[in-house]
């Protein structure tokens, strides 16, 4: 192997690491791809990747070697992007073609998403609707999280075009959001304010990414690990802040609200049909095709039903081990028979499971100088977000065995 066929390769293993990070992959899952695919390319690659920065070092037979240093972008999660990423990744087998599975990585990175504009915005109420129940609101709170879900996707797609603003939008999205529960609450006084506007903001709460950088640091990816769940503290303290702001801003200028009643409790189908509804609403945030609907649904009732059903008699704490478990061992499952990544069960799964809100709230309640309930709280989220991570590692490490061990067996 020659010098320019060794550029050549760093170059496209570069370009295709790019490619996973920027549309969702873990530290580790792109570290261990770039090393795969490297030996059925005839190299040996060292990759080093945490979330704004992506070295690859390409060795061939001979030792000569190529450095690829990159800064990387900010992520999104784009499922149906990822999906043509592990075809794509799959299918590399030879330098041979090298020229056409760059050109294939160009195509599937030119593709628009599938979810934007209307139909984005549209499934923001679903998804802040769902979120409402799920905090144990009511029908109010359920119409009122949705109505400003709307609006928050649509701020949030409007500010994208403007990237300057950067750290201020969460904090002006959350306080716009805080003011608009706080007006409707004045409409339609039977509610909660704070949980509708909780449920409109669901959107930036990152629940998973705690889990994510909790999984990477269980993986010895300590920067990536570590530079996630920094990330993941420092949004929750800005929505955290602009939810305080809009708040108090409606307090200073609003008449005080009317104590709301007692609300009516809720069928138990509600619960059902809100996870459902978070299912189909996940499609539109993880850019995952209209195709998985079903998956993606039954991901979330998967991982609700392990929960509610284990928690009862062990508690929280174990009901978020075993419904990360159960739905980290099905994305394996659904890998193996339809060939897709289990991404697309695991994360709709986990994500029903996330303990983002109550980061929110656990934030809320330290800036309210309400020390002992925000510890407490922010506590919970980072033991739930840890068991979250375990569930998924322990499936990811034992269900390749399982599955390599059978084809072993069939052979």
């Amino acid at each position: 192997m020659n010098e320019q066929i060794l550029a050549r390769l760093a170059l496209f293993l570069r370009d295709l690491g790019q490619a996973l990070h920027v549309s969702g992959a873990p530290a580790h899952d792109l570290e261990s791809a770039m090393k795969e695919i490297g030996q059925r390319l005839g190299v040996r690659v060292e990759g080093f990747a945490v979330l704004t920065f992506l070295a690859l070092t390409v060795v061939s037979g001979n030792n000569s070697r190529r450095v690829e240093l990159l800064r990387l972008p900010p992520y999104d999660y784009n499922m149906a992007r990822l999906i043509e990423l592990e075809a794509l990744c799959r299918e590399i087998d030879s330098g041979d073609h090298l020229d056409s599975y760059a050109e294939k990585l160009a195509g599937i990175m030119r593709q628009p998403p599938p979810w934007s504009g209307w139909a984005f915005v549209g499934m923001g109420f679903l998804l802040s609707a769902s979120v409402a129940l799920l905090l144990r609101g009511g029908w109010a709170e359920m119409a009122c999280g949705g109505l400003i879900g709307m609006g928050f996707v649509a701020g949030y797609l409007q500010f994208a075009r403007i990237p300057r603003l950067g750290p201020a939008v969460p904090v002006i999205l959350c306080a716009l959001a805080a003011i608009a529960a706080q007006a409707l609450a004045h409409v339609w006084p039977q509610q909660v304010p704070f949980i509708s506007a909780v449920a409109g903001v669901v959107l930036l709460l990152p629940g998973f990414m705690l889990t994510v950088a909790m999984s990477e640091l269980a993986t010895q990816n300590y920067l990536a690990g570590t530079g996630r769940l920094a990330g993941a503290f420092v949004l929750l303290f800005l929505m955290g802040a602009g939810l305080v702001i809009g708040t108090q801003l409606c307090l200073a200028v609003l008449p005080p609200l009317p104590v709301p009643g007692q609300a009516g409790s809720l069928p138990a189908w509600a619960i059902w049909a809100a996870i459902a509804g978070l299912g189909i609403s996940l499609l539109a945030v993880l850019q995952a095709p209209l195709a998985s609907i079903h998956v993606s649904v039954g991901a979330c009732l998967l991982a609700w039903a392990s929960y509610s059903l284990v928690s009862a008699p062990l508690g929280n704490v174990v009901g978020a081990f075993s419904g990360a478990l159960a739905v980290s061992c099905a994305g394996h499952v659904y890998q193996f028979l339809s060939k897709r990544p289990a991404a697309l069960v695991q994360i709709p799964g986990l994500i029903t499971l996330v303990p983002g809100s109550m980061g929110l709230r656990g934030v809320h309640a330290l800036i309210q100088q309400e020390s002992t309930a925000g510890i407490g709280l922010m506590t919970d989220m980072v033991m739930t977000g840890a068991v979250l991570a375990v569930g998924l590692l322990l499936a990811n490490n034992v269900m390749p065995l399982i599955f390599e061990r059978q084809k072993t067996g069939a052979v």
